[in-house]
């Protein structure tokens, strides 16, 4: 095999943009945690994360000499070994911040959930390649095997309790679906339904702190101490930063501890302060790139299957951006979704990794190439 023909091959776009994310992400857990009080180690978490993207980078790059539908074989033994590991999180697993998410393995912990999005999009992909060219998914009869699907995994997530990851498998489905040919009536019929059973989701669904979270979207005030505290000083963070930014290792809310879980679900707040508007800027442009070539590679693949594979993935990444970003500025309800390569945690970091090794796999083999 010509080595050096099959890496010109890669979308160096999105390599690019993700190493890009990388750096930047390395250098804001670096600045949002070496002032931490307590911690044994000042920098522990930059080099947890540091490994982990090295590793990510090093495994997705071996992934690309194994072609990427091969994993059709593999989608029952995937869909089972997603549950145990889900079952396991539950029966066994570590509890942090008020819901039991992870597994501890010596000095790191995995968590399962962030996998299962993965898994669940290679599962889905192949349940919905051999109807993507035909029909369609117009009636509710035809939705029951994708909702069997998602039923049992979704269930298991949402008791943790992690309400954030149960709604990026509702956008990873609802993206898959709508290009295999969703019909939309069914959509506006279910969001009709929703309405109409929202109060008993509200008094016998959601739990107290879930609730409360909806209230300080509309009012962050009505508990400046709890729920609300993260929302006001992630605004005041971002607001300080002004255009150019306080400067890396400069920030006062996240330096002086003010604003909280600075390192991973508020760490755009970070950006902002440190970066100023000017960084946000070039972050999101970033974005707009990772999700510009997930969309390309989608719509050139070569089979439905990769093109599926590669919409999940769009529809993961954007629907988590959207609710990360908007969370920061207080347009969104605050539910823990870490925002891709940039959030502190392995789980998620390497997660988003194989991902790309995935679309870079896809679009590596869109033509069917001869390899010497």
């Amino acid at each position: 095999m010509n080595l050096i023909r099959y890496w010109r091959r890669i979308d160096s776009t999105l390599l690019l943009t993700v190493l890009g994310l990388g750096i930047i992400s390395l250098l804001i857990i670096s600045s949002a945690t070496h002032a931490n009080i307590g911690h044994t180690g000042q920098y522990d978490f930059l080099m947890k994360q540091g490994i982990f993207l090295a590793g990510g980078i090093v495994i997705a790059g071996v992934s690309l000499y194994f072609d990427y539908r091969k994993l059709l074989r593999f989608v029952p033994a995937l869909f089972v070994i997603n549950l145990v590991m889900l079952l396991v999180v539950k029966f066994a697993g570590a509890s942090a911040l008020g819901a039991q998410r992870w597994i501890q393995i010596g000095p790191f912990t995995l968590q399962p959930s962030e996998f299962a999005k993965l898994i669940m999009i290679i599962c889905l992909a192949k349940l919905l390649s051999g109807n993507m060219n035909k029909v369609g998914y117009r009636t509710w009869k035809s939705l029951i095997p994708v909702a069997a699907m998602m039923f049992i995994p979704t269930l298991l997530i949402f008791i943790q309790p992690d309400l954030g990851t149960s709604l990026v498998f509702a956008a990873i489905t609802f993206g898959m679906l709508y290009i295999c040919g969703l019909n939309m009536k069914l959509v506006r019929h279910a969001l009709i339904a929703l309405v109409v059973v929202f109060p008993l989701i509200w008094f016998f669904v959601l739990h107290s702190y879930q609730k409360m979270r909806i209230l300080v979207l509309f009012n962050p005030s009505v508990d400046p101490y709890g729920s609300g505290y993260h929302v006001i000083q992630s605004k005041i963070s971002i607001g300080s930063g002004g255009f150019l930014g306080q400067g890396l290792f400069e920030g006062t809310q996240s330096q002086l501890n003010f604003l909280p879980e600075n390192h991973t679900d508020f760490i755009f707040s970070v950006i902002g302060e440190e970066l100023g508007f000017i960084g946000a800027v070039f972050v999101l442009f970033l974005y707009f790139l990772l999700l510009y070539r997930a969309l390309m590679i989608s719509r050139s693949s070569g089979d439905a299957f990769g093109s599926l594979l590669a919409c999940g993935i769009f529809s993961m990444w954007l629907f988590q951006i959207f609710i990360n970003i908007g969370m920061t500025l207080g347009i969104m309800p605050v539910t823990g979704i870490p925002l891709p390569f940039m959030s502190y945690g392995g789980s998620a970091l390497l997660m988003n990794l194989l991902c790309v090794g995935l679309l870079m796999n896809i679009y590596l083999r869109r033509k069917k190439l001869m390899f010497d």
